[in-house]
C-alpha cells in the first residue's frame, strides 16, 4: 500500500467518524447552534436589568443570539414553572432553585457531556454543586450563585456590653444573648439578644431549625426519601437524639423560665426588629445584606459565620442554590447550554456575583474575596453549604413552623411532638 492510499484511508476514516458524530447528534448541536439563531427566555429572580451588561458581553460576540429575561417571585415560582410546561411556554433557561429539585428534576433536560461533566461539577464547584447531578451523575444544572444563613450581629450593642466578638459557637450565641438582652420592670424584652424559640415573627425560624439539625447529624430523610426526622443517632458507645437536642436548644431562647430567654412572641418580626436596632443577633440569608443595608443604612452590623457545635470538626450551615437549567420543553436546547456554559466560567461568574452582590460559587474564585471583610464571610458560607432533598419545600417550611411552636408553647413532650411531626412529613409525600 502507497503512502498516498494510507493518507486516503486516514482522511477516509476521519470525515466518516465526523459523519457518524453528526448523524448521532453528538456533534452538530455544539458546532451548528453556536452559529443559528436563537431567542433566549431566562427566568431569574433578581430585578430586571441586573445581566444586562453581562448578555451584551455574550451577544456582542454571539450577534445571532438575542436573550430576554424575565424576573419571577421566588415564592410563586414552583406554580409558574409547572404552568409554563402545562402551555408549552418553557422558557429556555431557568434560575433553578436546589429546594425545588426533588420534586421538578424530571422536567429539566441534561447537559451536553461535551459542554460540563460530573467531573467539572464536583472539582470547580463549592460542594453542594453536585446536588444538581442526578442518580446517573448527568447534570441538570450548573450553579450560579448559592444563598446560605449568617450571622448578622450589631456591633454597637456588642460594645455597650463589651462584648469584642461574635460567638463562634452556639454555647457562646447563648451566653452572648443573655448578657445582650435588656428587660424592663415588668419582664418584657427592649433589646432582643437573638431571635430564636418562636416560628410566628422569626421568617427564617425554619431554616435556622434545619441548619442546627443537619450540624447535630440529623439527616432529615434517608437514601431512599423517606423521612427519619427524630430518630436516634449513635456515635461510638453514645445513643444521640440530634433532632430533639435541637429543637429544645431552639426553642430555649423564648422560654421565660431560662436565663437564656431573648426572644417572645410579642415581639416585632425578626429582620425588622433588627433593622430598628434593637436586636443584636439575626440568622438570616446572604441576600438579605442588601436589604438591612439599603432599609438601615446607618446601622452599625457586620455579618459573620453562622456558629458551630463547639467541637465541630466541618463546619456548615444551610441555604440554597440557585443553578442555570434547561427545560427538557426549551426550543433551543444547544444555545441555552452554550450560555449556561458562559455565565458559568471562572471569569463571567465573578461578574454575576458582583451583580447580584453574592459571591461565585466556583472554587477557582473563592480566594478572590480573601481581602474582602464582608464576601470573605459569604464565600466561607457558600463553601461549607449543606442541603436536604426537600419534596415540598412550602408544605415543609408550614410543618416546622407548626414543630416550632407546638414546641415552644409545650403542647406536648418533644418527642411526641416530633413523632406528631414525622408522621405530617410521611403522610405529605404520600399525597404528592
Amino acid at each position: 500500500m502507497s503512502k498516498l492510499q494510507i493518507i486516503l484511508i486516514g482522511v477516509s476514516i476521519f470525515f466518516t467518524a465526523i459523519a457518524v458524530l453528526i448523524i448521532t447528534g453528538v456533534l452538530p448541536g455544539v458546532l451548528k447552534e453556536r452559529t443559528a439563531a436563537a431567542n433566549l427566555t431566562i427566568w431569574g429572580f433578581e430585578k430586571d436589568g441586573v445581566f444586562d451588561e453581562i448578555f451584551r458581553g455574550y451577544t456582542g460576540d454571539n450577534r445571532s443570539i438575542q436573550i430576554k429575561y424575565v424576573p419571577k417571585n421566588r415564592e410563586t415560582f414552583e406554580n409558574d414553572f409547572v404552568n409554563s410546561l402545562a402551555r408549552l411556554e418553557a422558557p429556555d433557561i431557568v434560575l433553578f432553585p436546589s429546594d425545588f429539585l426533588q420534586q421538578q428534576s424530571d422536567k429539566l433536560s441534561v447537559a451536553p457531556p461535551i459542554l460540563i461533566t460530573e467531573r467539572e461539577i464536583r472539582q470547580d464547584f463549592i460542594e453542594a454543586g453536585s446536588f444538581f447531578l442526578n442518580d446517573g451523575n448527568e447534570v441538570l444544572g450548573i450553579p450560579l450563585y448559592a444563598d446560605a444563613l449568617i450571622l448578622y450581629w450589631n456591633r454597637d450593642l456588642f460594645n455597650k456590653n463589651f462584648i469584642t466578638l461574635p460567638p463562634a459557637t452556639w454555647d457562646d450565641f447563648a451566653q452572648d444573648a443573655a448578657v445582650l438582652t435588656e428587660k424592663d420592670a415588668e419582664g418584657n424584652i427592649k433589646i432582643a439578644g437573638a431571635a430564636l424559640g418562636r416560628a410566628i415573627n422569626i421568617k427564617q425560624a425554619p431554616n435556622i431549625l434545619t441548619a442546627l439539625f443537619l450540624q447535630a447529624g440529623e439527616k432529615i430523610v434517608d437514601e431512599k426519601g423517606q423521612f427519619i426526622l427524630g430518630n436516634s443517632l449513635t456515635t461510638g458507645n453514645t445513643l444521640l437524639q440530634p433532632a430533639e437536642s435541637s429543637l429544645r436548644f431552639f426553642t430555649e431562647f423564648s422560654n421565660r423560665a431560662k436565663v437564656t430567654q431573648s426572644w417572645s412572641g410579642a415581639l416585632p418580626e425578626a429582620k425588622e426588629l433588627f433593622i430598628a436596632g434593637n436586636l443584636a443577633m439575626y440568622i438570616g440569608p446572604i441576600s438579605e445584606y442588601k436589604e438591612i443595608l439599603a432599609k438601615n443604612p446607618h446601622l452599625n452590623f457586620a455579618p459573620t459565620n453562622l456558629p458551630q457545635l463547639k467541637g465541630a470538626t466541618t463546619p456548615s450551615t444551610y441555604g440554597t442554590v440557585y443553578a442555570l437549567a434547561v427545560p427538557k420543553l426549551s426550543q433551543n436546547y444547544q444555545a441555552a447550554w452554550n450560555l449556561i456554559k458562559y455565565l458559568t466560567s471562572q471569569k463571567i461568574s465573578i461578574e454575576v456575583a458582583k451583580a447580584v452582590e453574592s459571591v461565585s460559587p466556583r472554587r477557582d474564585t473563592l480566594g478572590y474575596y480573601n481581602g474582602d471583610a464582608v464576601r470573605s464571610v459569604f464565600a466561607r458560607a457558600v463553601l461549607t453549604l449543606q442541603l436536604w432533598r426537600n419534596p415540598s419545600p412550602q408544605n415543609v417550611d408550614n410543618i416546622f413552623r407548626i414543630l416550632i411552636e407546638d414546641s415552644a408553647l409545650g403542647r406536648a413532650t418533644l418527642r411526641e411532638i416530633l413523632n406528631n411531626t414525622t408522621a405530617r412529613l410521611k403522610e405529605l409525600t404520600k399525597s404528592r
